[in-house]
């Protein structure tokens, strides 16, 4: 396949970039395509843009599905740019801190203040 500028520019392949593309308009359309169902004081409109937006909600879903199989696909290959099917070397660790998240009571012996 050519790597086309979409390639070149994120580090994801074409199919990848274009089937998020894809699932990101369907979602803006179909929010859209809502809020005009909500504003719309016409029986016959507002059930169309209803539809409209079912349509849009449906083509997200399936390209979800799609965007799940081109990341696993490049992942297999040479890894992706979110770092999938990237393992790292035993031993080593990632450079960013790791951190530990616990519930929000205080914790005496921080060793602040």
């Amino acid at each position: 396949m050519q790597q086309g500028p979409s390639s070149e520019q994120t580090g994801t392949r074409d199919d990848t970039y274009d089937v998020i593309s894809v699932v990101y308009h369907a979602l803006q359309g179909a929010e859209n395509c809502q809020i005009y169902a909500e504003d719309s004081e016409d029986d016959q409109l507002r059930d169309f843009f209803q539809k409209a937006a079912d349509q849009q909600r449906r083509l997200a879903d399936q390209g979800k599905q799609l965007l799940m199989q081109c990341l696993q696909n490049e992942g297999g290959k040479s890894g992706s740019a979110f770092g999938f099917g990237q393992a790292q070397p035993q031993g080593q660790t990632s450079d960013s801190p790791s951190e530990t998240v616990t519930s929000g009571a205080p914790q005496t012996g921080s060793g602040i203040g």
